[in-house]
């Protein structure tokens, strides 16, 4: 005489793969552009920075490869930054002495 028990968790390996449920897959999908596009000047803290590279995290978060060209670098010209840290900035090599009148 055959006797059925309920499989517990701990027996779940036991199972025929077809008899596992699937666990469930979350994929973050961007449903926004790139907030700067590479070569553009933005700002990190005080330091002014080039967008050199961008990607996307697994959660959908934009990541930025930087190069410091203002500000104390600390021996490190190239950084690893997420979207959030940077803010958009002006070329810091123009002259605006003519940009802005004085009088």
């Amino acid at each position: 005489m055959t006797i059925h028990t309920p499989i517990s968790h701990a027996d779940r390996s036991l199972l025929p793969r077809a008899l596992l449920g699937r666990r469930p897959t979350r994929v973050y999908v961007a449903t926004t552009e790139f907030r700067f596009a590479a070569g553009d000047t933005v700002a990190f803290g005080d330091h002014v920075a080039i967008v050199m590279t961008r990607s996307r995290s697994a959660f959908g978060r934009e990541i930025y490869y930087i190069q410091l060209i203002t500000g104390d670098m600390a021996g490190r010209p190239f950084r690893t930054v997420e979207g959030s840290y940077l803010t958009a900035c002006g070329n810091p090599y123009e002259d605006r002495s003519e940009a802005s009148p004085r009088s």
